[in-house]
C-alpha cells in the first residue's frame, strides 16, 4: 500500500517534484486502512525493506523508483560497466529491437547482478530472459545511469546496441 500510494497514486497527499510527501501524511492515509500503525511502524517498513525502495527523513518520506506519477527524485549519477534487465522471450526480443523503455514507469529499472534480474523477470513470466546492458559503453555515449538503491539503477532509455541476450 505504501508503494501504491508514494509511487502511483498520491490520492490527495501534498506530494513534491522529487517525491516527497510528510511522514504524518503517509501514516494518517495509511491509517484508514490500519488504524494501529504509528509512525515507528512506517520507518521499520523503510529500514528492512531489502529493495531499497524508500527514504524517509526526519519529517518526510519517499520512493526512490519505481513511480508513474510526475516527479523525478533526486539520484545520484553513477558510474557502472554492466547492468542487467529481466524479462518475458517476447519482451526480450521487442528490447533487442527498439531498446530499453520505461513503459508505464518513468525510468527503466536496471538489476546490478543477473539473480535479481532473474527474480525481476519471474513477475512477467516463469522462465524469465535476462539482457544484459552495457552501461560502460552506454555512458560514454552520454546516457545517464542513477542509483536507485545499491540493487537498483535507474534510467530513461538504453538504445538496442548497448544490450544483449545472455544465455
Amino acid at each position: 500500500m505504501m508503494a501504491y500510494l508514494l509511487r502511483h497514486a498520491p490520492s490527495g497527499m501534498d506530494i513534491d517534484e522529487i517525491g516527497f510527501v510528510s511522514l504524518e501524511e503517509l501514516v494518517e492515509k495509511l491509517r484508514n486502512r490500519w488504524p494501529e500503525l504509528s509512525r515507528a511502524d512506517v520507518k521499520e517498513i523503510v529500514e528492512e525493506d531489502s529493495k531499497g525502495r524508500y527514504e524517509i527523513t526526519k519529517r518526510k518520506v519517499r520512493a526512490l523508483y519505481g513511480h508513474s506519477i510526475d516527479v523525478e527524485p533526486d539520484l545520484p549519477e553513477v558510474q557502472v560497466d554492466l547492468l542487467f534487465h529481466g524479462t518475458s522471450s517476447s519482451a526480450a526480443e521487442r528490447i533487442l529491437g527498439q531498446g530499453l523503455k520505461s513503459q508505464a514507469r518513468r525510468k527503466v529499472h536496471l538489476s546490478v547482478c543477473e539473480e535479481d534480474a532473474i527474480e525481476v523477470g519471474r513477475r512477467h513470466t516463469p522462465e524469465p530472459i535476462v539482457l544484459e546492458v552495457d552501461a560502460k559503453r552506454a555512458r560514454k555515449s552520454g546516457i545517464k545511469f542513477q542509483r536507485a538503491s545499491e540493487r537498483i539503477f535507474v534510467t530513461d532509455f538504453i538504445p538496442p546496441k548497448y544490450i544483449a541476450r545472455l544465455g
